[in-house]
């Protein structure tokens, strides 16, 4: 699989709230950041589990639209934007997911 087809996994997983899917996208160490931040707000896949389980289980209506994307390499640059997530109407944001062994091992993300 490519970089692009893993974020595309993990984007569907994200979708269908398969939070299995979702978290084996990842690497065991992996690191999601606010952009601009030093210090990941999730690090590892327990954490990132915890994280989003809890995101899947109080939004029913959850959906991730791609508006646009960019491959380089190994880094994946998704525009997309996210409604139906508990207490938010509508969040649009920028995710640049760095994939290497066949996992996003690091996420940042720029939200509007």
């Amino acid at each position: 699989m490519t970089p692009e087809d893993i974020v595309q996994k993990q984007l569907d997983a994200y979708n269908s709230r398969d939070i299995d899917t979702f978290v084996a996208m990842h690497a065991p160490n992996a690191e999601l950041y606010s952009f601009s931040e030093t210090t990941p707000f999730v690090k590892g896949q327990k954490q990132i589990r915890a994280t989003y389980n809890e995101i899947f289980e109080t939004s029913p209506s959850l959906f991730s639209k791609l508006i646009h994307r960019i491959v380089l390499g190994n880094k994946v640059i998704d525009h997309e934007e996210i409604t139906g997530r508990k207490g938010v109407d509508v969040l649009e944001f920028i995710a640049i997911y760095e994939v290497d062994e066949m996992t996003i091992t690091k996420a940042h993300f720029i939200r509007k």
